[in-house]
């Protein structure tokens, strides 16, 4: 990617105030002090065209007949990349379970049983794609790409599929044990996604 495209995605992720810098809990249990408030970058459509364009030739490669991704995040995901896309791509979810994991539930069984690409906004140690993975391969789905906006892994291991970003922001988490900021005690943790 050009520096240039870089530079224009950390401004979308600026102006649009989804970086933001504190004390965090992340939803993998880690902390960490910057937290990505992709929903913010994602209310604005005019801006996330351009990240969705990014993730179309990895979508197109992957041959996938639909869009899905884990509930609550990535439904508005699913659906905008599967129309950015074309090609009757179908938008699909799957949600949490009582148990933990997810499922795919509200009658899109039935028409999951085809070539799926996973979509999340961002990715820190992969636990959501990887749960929605198994709930769109549960009801027979062959889940053959996935996406993320950011991938914020700190190390560049393999995925359980292809998967593509449009940037890498390798962030530092900390289990909350090993937490110098937790040790520090001047910040308190914040939850994020409870914020209004």
């Amino acid at each position: 990617m050009s520096d240039f495209r870089e530079a224009a995605y950390l401004g979308d992720l600026t102006s649009t105030e989804a970086l933001l810098q504190g004390h965090f809990a992340l939803t993998s249990g880690r902390h960490s002090d910057v937290f990505l408030m992709l929903p913010r970058l994602v209310a604005h459509p005019e801006r996330l065209a351009a990240w969705l364009d990014a993730l179309v030739p990895a979508l197109e490669a992957s041959g996938a007949e639909a869009v899905g991704g884990p509930a609550l995040g990535a439904v508005a995901l699913a659906w905008a990349l599967a129309n950015r896309a074309g090609g009757g791509r179908l938008a699909l979810y799957a949600e949490k379970a009582e148990d933990g994991s997810m499922a795919v539930r509200r009658g899109f069984g039935p028409l999951a049983r085809r070539r799926v690409f996973l979509i999340e906004d961002a990715m820190t140690t992969g636990g959501s794609l990887l749960r929605a993975k198994a709930a769109f391969e549960a009801v027979g789905s062959q889940v053959v790409g996935a996406a993320v906006l950011v991938d914020r892994r700190s190390s560049d291991a393999g995925f359980a599929v292809p998967l593509a970003s449009v940037l890498r922001i390798p962030l530092e988490s900390w289990a909350p044990e090993a937490c110098p900021l937790c040790e520090a005690g001047t910040l308190p943790v914040v939850h994020p996604k409870q914020l209004a």
